[in-house]
């Protein structure tokens, strides 16, 4: 991997790993804990892979690149925003930290939930990272990205055996890092000849001892993740066959869904692509698939079948094999071009590629194999899902999810289920028609009452008409949305310029709404005070006697660190005291009993504390486990004075020693 930085690069040889035995764990530097991944778009197939990450960092002081109506005023007056990404982003990075922390005490699945949780965050964020002027959502998005994919590679070496929902890629990136796999001589030679009788693949496989170690990765160390593709898989096989078939693509190349994504149309990889067929952005909009603000088309199961059946069919019109057809798709056809030259063969099995390209073909190959027949490779314990069905209705008006859901008589979760391209709650207001999938059967229902359906006025968008003067940066910040929520929710890019008199879709709070913070109360909760909607740092630090640079030396906020409605602010040293706060008084202990679900870093943010707090209260560490129904001290208040009180011996005895015994993970 290569960091560069402005003016100055350094060269990283391979990975930082750490040995079982020897587990000490330190966090990356600075520089490149913070680094900004940009991937060569020459050298990036259709789920970004890369051979070289390429990672620049914004200078030493890290301080995000703006676009030129992006300026920050010198007044300290960031403003809270209800704004939905800058909220996503704070806790993807607050689960990466976990994940290190995670790390550093060899707690390798805890390591790995965090990881998979910022992973899935990010994924579903989605942020456009590939503009040439990066906002500043990209910039702390590529922060945080950068920081999980080197933190996670030390996990994923520490790991024995992966869970059922780890990520595909992940799984890929895992085998890669084993050198010691073992083929039972005896046990593949029956495999092999059943595998060379075998007559009904209609693509070429071969069955070498490169593939054989992929089938006993299958076996072993990657076994629940692998029931669980191939139980979803019946799902959209039938989808997948169809369309292959009308572009004339061998069927059995539906079985590379299990390799890209385990059948998730909502898979998401740390190389920025999305979707059941992995395309990051630039290769999703070659193929036709569009991403707004309000939806993915790389996440609609049968929009991105038919793009990768356009791709692969490229592919190998061009290669003339589909060994090389699917390297390309996984490491780039530019990559393939160049190698095959410089390498002077088409012969896959001849060429020396990058680790996850060179195991890429061969996981495909062991992944069909087991497929057409599981049980003959030991796989008999597989719940296989139903088909995927529904039916389909041509709108012509925005309608909200939930009151759809409520006239046919369905959930929520089941509606977002079968359209699992729309991002937000409601259909795209910005079309003149849509087709919605709709359960099976209720398309007679949902006719009689698609009159009824006002047209979705959600409390999250509103309608803003352009004045003179005014920017995107400027709306944005009258709104307390980010700039980048503006820009995707009327597909425009940074270049536009806006018109007078242009109406606007602003996600977020209306003009009025957000206007209200105006002759408001100001109370906090003994030294914390909970942001609402419309405040800013200079308003808070007024109306508790302090200052905007003491609140943000509290809470460790930069210049440019946006508040977020219901962070928890300290706006005083602990204990200090002051007559400015009017909270509630308590007495007694707290406590907190765990429910199914819940860890520690997730009741720790609840009730405002750090986990380090949480841990000692409950004399736990990082690797504890904890049950549903355990009681978790949470804090003792002095009623005399109002301070928190931190559990003391006979606290921990009741509260901590007894229940760090037999404790369950419970992720």
């Amino acid at each position: 991997m290569r960091l560069i930085e402005r003016g100055m690069v350094f060269f990283i040889s391979g990975v930082m790993l750490m040995s079982c035995t020897k587990p000490g764990f330190e966090r990356p530097s600075e520089e490149t804990s913070n680094a900004v991944a940009v991937l060569n778009e020459d050298a990036v197939g259709a789920d970004g892979d890369s051979d070289e990450v390429i990672i620049e960092l914004d200078r030493l002081s890290q301080t995000p690149i703006l676009s030129s109506d992006s300026a920050v005023s010198e007044e300290d007056g960031a403003e809270a925003i209800n704004d939905y990404v800058w909220q996503q982003l704070s806790m993807a990075t607050e689960y990466c930290d976990m994940g290190v922390l995670a790390n550093r005490e060899t707690a390798w699945e805890e390591a790995e939930y965090y990881f998979e949780k910022s992973l899935a965050i990010l994924g579903d964020l989605d942020i456009d990272t590939e503009a040439d002027s990066l906002s500043e959502e990209a910039v702390r998005y590529n922060r945080t990205l950068a920081e999980v994919v080197a933190n996670y590679k030390t996990t994923l070496v520490s790991l024995g055996r992966l869970p059922s929902d780890v990520s595909p890629d992940v799984l890929i990136a895992r085998f890669s890092e084993i050198n010691h796999i073992k083929v039972d001589s005896s046990e593949f030679k029956r495999l092999e000849s059943y595998a060379q009788e075998q007559v009904t693949y209609n693509i070429p496989l071969v069955f070498n001892d490169r593939v054989k170690e992929c089938i006993l990765f299958y076996q072993t160390v990657a076994r629940d993740a692998f029931v669980r593709f191939m139980g979803r898989s019946t799902k959209y096989l039938p989808m997948i066959y169809k369309i292959f078939q009308e572009y004339g693509l061998p069927t059995d190349i539906a079985f590379l869904a299990i390799v890209e994504s385990g059948y998730n149309p909502h898979a998401y990889s740390w190389a920025r692509a999305m979707g059941m067929w992995q395309f990051i952005a630039s290769t999703g909009r070659m193929y036709d698939m569009e991403r707004t603000w309000w939806y993915d088309e790389r996440k609609d199961p049968v929009k991105s079948t038919h793009a990768a059946a356009r791709f692969l069919k490229d592919l190998y019109n061009e290669f003339g094999s589909w060994e090389l057809a699917l390297a390309a798709y996984n490491g780039g056809p530019q990559r393939i071009r160049n190698e095959t030259k410089k390498q002077k063969t088409n012969d896959f099995w001849k060429l020396k590629l990058k680790k996850e390209t060179m195991g890429y073909i061969p996981f495909f190959m062991a992944a069909t194999m087991i497929s057409k027949d599981p049980a003959r490779f030991g796989f008999t314990d597989v719940i296989y899902e139903p088909e995927w069905a529904y039916d389909e209705v041509r709108i012509e008006k925005s309608v909200d999810l939930k009151t759809v859901a409520h006239g046919l008589g369905c959930s929520l979760s089941s509606l977002q289920e079968i359209n699992p391209e729309l991002l937000r709650t409601s259909t795209p207001p910005n079309l003149k028609h849509y087709n919605l999938r709709i359960p099976k059967g209720s398309k007679e229902v949902f006719w009689t009452i698609y009159e009824e359906l006002p047209i979705a006025k959600q409390t999250n968008y509103s309608q803003h008409k352009v004045r003179k003067g005014e920017t995107v940066a400027s709306i944005a910040k009258k709104y307390g949305v980010s700039e980048y929520a503006i820009l995707e929710a009327n597909r425009l890019s940074r270049r536009t310029k806006l018109s007078i008199g242009k109406s606007l879709i602003i996600p977020g709070p209306s003009e009025k709404e957000y206007a209200s913070k105006n002759d408001r109360s100001y109370d906090s909760d003994g030294d914390v005070y909970i942001v609402r909607k419309g405040d800013t740092v200079s308003d808070i630090a007024k109306s508790f006697g302090t200052t905007a640079a003491e609140i943000r030396l509290l809470n460790s906020l930069g210049r440019q660190s946006k508040i977020v409605v219901g962070q928890r602010l300290k706006i005083r040293p602990s204990g200090s005291g002051s007559k400015a706060s009017t909270g509630t008084k308590k007495s007694g202990s707290n406590t907190y009993v765990v429910r199914n679900g819940d860890t520690l870093w997730d009741i720790a943010r609840k009730f405002g504390l750090t986990l380090n707090n949480l841990l000692q209260m409950n004399n736990l560490n990082t690797r504890s486990r904890i049950y549903p129904g355990q009681k978790l001290l949470i804090s003792a208040i002095d009623s005399n004075n109002d301070k928190p009180i931190y559990a003391k011996d006979a606290d921990y005895q009741q509260f901590g020693k007894h229940s760090n015994q037999s404790r369950l993970l419970t992720f």
